[in-house]
């Protein structure tokens, strides 16, 4: 089936859409951790209907999406709402942060000119590179857009949590353990784990409160 498309902008973005999707997110995560480990001499590629068979380290590396979100959650504990608005308007961003790292950008380019190779049939380097500068922004926009969304769904259901289980959104990273738990092509789910430490950490607190009420001058 081919498909006219008049404007331009529309089509960079279609083209982008079907050049990037979930298996090539997943494949930027993975070519990071073998850049990062200095083990870049054969990267797998993750093929599309296929995450399945993706290599565990990609979920492994994935994770930082996730200790991200509960790092940024310990910065809202004043006022959460106001928190959450910053992010989704764009006003605060650590995603860009996270994914604009000398690391990333290459993992990012790698992905972007292997799939020019397979998808499209450029198998000349230099016409990769061309190619892949001219997409690269907008490529790299997307994935913006799915780290954020990410990010701030998990950061959403942690904090819910948080607030039900009346623990403390200080020093969060020390108490809970997040992971990517599955991922398919309409996105992810996480699992988080609460340590023991945590209710102790609001036991305590609770306690001290308690003597600071049985010990206030003002009570006589």
């Amino acid at each position: 089936m081919s498909t006219f498309v008049r404007d331009d902008e529309v089509k960079e973005v279609s083209d982008v859409v079907k050049l990037f999707q979930m298996a090539e997110f997943c494949e930027v995560f993975l070519a990071a951790r073998r850049i990062k480990n200095d083990d870049t001499e054969f990267i797998p590629m993750i093929q599309r209907g296929k995450l399945d068979k993706m290599p565990v380290e990609t979920a492994e590396e994935m994770d930082a999406m996730f200790k991200m979100a509960v790092r940024e959650l310990e910065k809202c504990s004043g006022d959460p709402r106001a928190f959450f608005k910053k992010l989704e308007s764009g006003e605060y961003d650590p995603v860009s942060d996270f994914i604009d790292t000398d690391v990333m950008k290459d993992a990012l380019g790698f992905v972007i000119m292997r799939r020019l190779r397979v998808n499209r049939g450029i198998v000349d380097e230099e016409e990769q590179y061309t190619e892949a500068k001219k997409i690269f922004n907008s490529v790299r926009d997307t994935m913006h857009r799915m780290v954020s969304e990410t990010m701030i769904h998990a950061m959403s259901n942690l904090a819910e949590e948080v607030v039900k289980k009346e623990l403390k959104f200080d020093d969060l990273s020390k108490h809970i353990e997040v992971k990517l738990s599955m991922v398919n092509d309409q996105g992810f789910a996480f699992s988080a784990e609460i340590k023991p430490s945590a209710f102790e950490a609001v036991e305590k607190s609770k306690k001290d409160k308690k003597k600071e009420v049985e010990y206030d001058p003002a009570w006589g």
